[in-house]
Formats: structure tokens, C-alpha cells, sequence
């Protein structure tokens, strides 16, 4: 009788997807990776939703999310405010993420076949487009997008969980730090995400973790290059 009761109980009402909370919140990630919003910059709640014209408890759930995500930063009196890292701590940062990703692809490699990978070829097509019309902040948005598919699929949710700053979080520093874009060849970069997915097929599970650690190394000496 207890278990009939429950059951009646536990009605959901469908949930529109992408939600309200995360429009905001990918409205604010296009800004911070645009430079629109630079960091150590300050974001007020009540001002963000009267221009957008959305509740402020929405706003703040949004931020949650950036939170959450590594690109702000919440105080203790509630004031938000874009991270800003420093070269060591993105040093620091990056040591974690080379270790952490190659090891979801490790794991991953022997839950992936055509069709899980078929999204992620796909989204690398979607970095070369954005590459030729120099899109930057396009293309870094799924290139971020790209790095949170591969790493659900080690089915892992405390790795998944630990990666989202980690692959986010260099990218925003890289784009907020600059007073131009950077002269990389991003299709180049499109095609090494290419290359890891295709060491999935071709690789074993180490020998695709090694393709992951080089391609990481790679992005991260020829960025880094351009600060003092």
C-alpha cells in the first residue's frame, strides 16, 4: 500500500530543454569568451535580470551553473564576479587536465564504437566552420562542448564532474587575456581533435591516452607562448 501511495506521488511535469537557466548561462559564457566580460569583472544580479527581463532567482541559478563550470567566482556576500587566473595557476590548472583527460579517454576506449562517435566527428566539423569565418568564440564553444562529450563517455561522473573547469577554464583565460586573436591555425586544431578521435579506432586504450597528452601539450605550449 506504502509503495502504491509513492508512486501516484511521484508525477513530474515535462521539462523544456535548454532550459530558461541555461540560456542565461550560455549567454553569459559567450560574453566571457568573446571578452565582452573580462575578468575580475563584476556581475550583478538584479541589473542581469532586468535586462533580461527573467527573474532574479533564474539569473542566479545561471551563475550557479558558470560557477560550477569555473568561469566565475562566487564571494561570501554574494557579489559574482568572471575568475581571473593567473599563468601559475593555469600552469596548476593544466597539469591536473592533461592527467585527468587522458585518463577519460583511457577509459572511455573500450565504451566508444561508430555511433558514440559520430556526435563528436560532428562536432569537430562544427570547429572547422567556425575556424574559416573566424569565429573564435564559436569555436571555442564546441570545442568545450566537444571535451564534455568525450568526457562522459569514460561513464565516470566524479571524472566528468572534476573536467568541466578544467577544459573550460584555459580557454576562457587564453580569450579574455588577449587584446587580439590569436594567430593560430584553427583548422589545424579542429583536425587534432580529429586525430583523438581517431585513436580510438587505431590506437589502444594507452597508446590513445598518449594521443590525448600530446594534443593537450601541443594547445598549451603554442598558447602560452603568447604571454610574457
Amino acid at each position: 500500500m506504502h509503495s502504491d501511495l509513492r508512486s501516484t506521488e511521484l508525477v513530474f511535469s515535462p521539462v523544456d530543454a535548454p532550459t530558461l537557466k541555461d540560456k542565461i548561462a550560455s549567454d553569459i559564457r559567450v560574453a566571457i569568451l568573446s571578452g565582452a566580460l573580462q575578468p575580475g569583472e563584476r556581475i550583478v544580479e538584479s541589473r542581469l535580470a532586468r535586462q533580461m527581463n527573467v527573474a532574479q532567482t533564474t539569473v542566479r541559478e545561471a551563475i550557479q551553473l558558470l560557477v560550477s563550470e569555473g568561469l566565475l567566482i562566487k564571494r561570501v556576500n554574494r557579489e559574482s564576479l568572471v575568475r581571473k587566473l593567473t599563468k601559475p595557476g593555469i600552469d596548476d590548472l593544466f597539469v591536473l587536465r592533461i592527467d585527468l583527460e587522458a585518463l577519460a579517454v583511457e577509459l572511455a576506449h573500450s565504451k566508444i564504437d561508430e555511433m558514440a562517435l559520430a556526435p563528436l566527428y560532428e562536432g569537430v566539423e562544427r570547429m572547422r566552420r567556425a575556424a574559416r569565418v573566424r569565429n573564435i568564440p564559436e569555436f571555442y564553444r564546441f570545442d568545450i562542448a566537444f571535451h564534455q562529450q568525450l568526457g562522459r563517455l569514460a561513464k565516470n561522473e566524479f571524472l566528468e564532474r572534476a573536467l568541466i573547469p578544467l577544459s573550460i577554464g584555459p580557454i576562457a583565460f587564453v580569450l579574455a587575456g588577449l587584446p587580439s586573436p590569436l594567430e593560430t591555425n584553427y583548422i589545424q586544431v579542429a583536425d587534432d581533435h580529429a586525430q583523438i578521435l581517431d585513436a580510438f579506432k587505431a590506437e589502444t586504450p594507452k597508446g590513445a591516452r598518449q594521443v590525448m597528452e600530446r594534443m593537450l601539450r601541443a594547445w598549451y605550449e603554442l598558447q602560452m607562448r603568447t604571454f610574457p
